[in-house]
């Protein structure tokens, strides 16, 4: 009777080990507990960051505001944070987009993204009229030009798409106003080509190589009408059938109307960027 009581207290403490040594699988409650919270720690550290960037823009401002009756002005200088990062901080005044009407321009480059500030004179002190944030990772350039063909220069900010399969190459067009102060919302094209003489953009949408479409834009103002779409027309099977389609629609649109069936692809389109990309022919 001792016996078999002692093997059985034996048993009952090793299936009690064994229970401790098997994974504690997660109930959803927990993860999910778990998830939010580090989301939290993430939305915190970034409310510190951009309280800190609110900063350097600031005290950049402070530095311009003394010079803002000057035509021109170059300054750089690195703040650091915390003996972690640097912010790379560059001021500049100039006729960048008018002869007669400076502007000031404060870019802070981190680590995590690039920041563009432009200010008009507003009197004795700055206006902002643009702000513009964009992922270090994406970011390739800014420049300005007049993309509308109104004969006033725009700003551009020009990003690649950091995730996806195919031609991902986006501009952020700031138009600039009239008053050759301030600028119109953002405008966001992909895969564009801008014509301001004829006062069009033409671009690729996204897709993969021969089975996308070609989009065709006017300037309207502060606005963007549609001209047309073009792409491939396809037979029930999907294959195409040597023809091109003319449409105001997109290709996935239920309502084909106002469909220009063609035996080529009219030559206006033929020098767009990406148009190897839209026949398939990618080298």
């Amino acid at each position: 009777m001792m016996l078999l009581l002692s093997c059985g207290q034996t048993n009952e403490k090793k299936n009690k080990l064994l229970d401790k040594e098997k994974p504690v699988t997660k109930t959803f409650e927990q993860r999910e507990k778990e998830r939010l919270k580090k989301r939290a720690e993430i939305e915190k550290q970034d409310k510190i960051d951009s309280l800190k960037l609110d900063k350097v823009l600031f005290d950049a401002l402070k530095v311009a505001t003394p010079e803002i009756n000057q035509k021109k002005l170059e300054k750089k200088y690195n703040v650091r944070f915390d003996n972690e990062y640097n912010v790379q901080v560059e001021i500049s005044i100039d006729n960048y987009f008018t002869k007669n009407n400076p502007h000031l321009i404060i870019r802070r480059l981190s680590p995590g993204n690039v920041y563009i500030d432009i200010y008009s004179k507003d009197g004795n002190k700055f206006k902002k009229v643009v702000s513009h944030k964009e992922w270090t990772m994406t970011y390739m350039n800014d420049t300005i030009r007049d993309i509308n063909g109104d004969g006033l220069k725009d700003f551009v900010v020009n990003w690649y798409g950091a995730t996806g399969c195919c031609l991902k190459g986006f501009s952020d067009i700031y138009l600039l106003r009239k008053d050759k102060k301030e600028f119109s919302k953002g405008f966001e094209f992909i895969n564009p080509t801008f014509s301001p003489q004829e006062k069009t953009i033409r671009g690729v949408e996204y897709g993969h190589p021969g089975q996308t479409e070609i989009y065709k834009y006017k300037w309207n103002g502060e606005t963007v009408d549609t001209l047309e779409y073009v792409y491939y027309d396809t037979d029930k099977e999907g294959k195409k059938t040597g023809k091109i389609i003319i449409s105001k629609k997109r290709a996935y649109s239920k309502n084909k109307k106002d469909i220009q069936k063609l035996n080529s692809i009219p030559d206006e389109y033929k020098k767009i960027e990406g148009f190897d990309w839209f026949t398939g022919n990618v080298p």
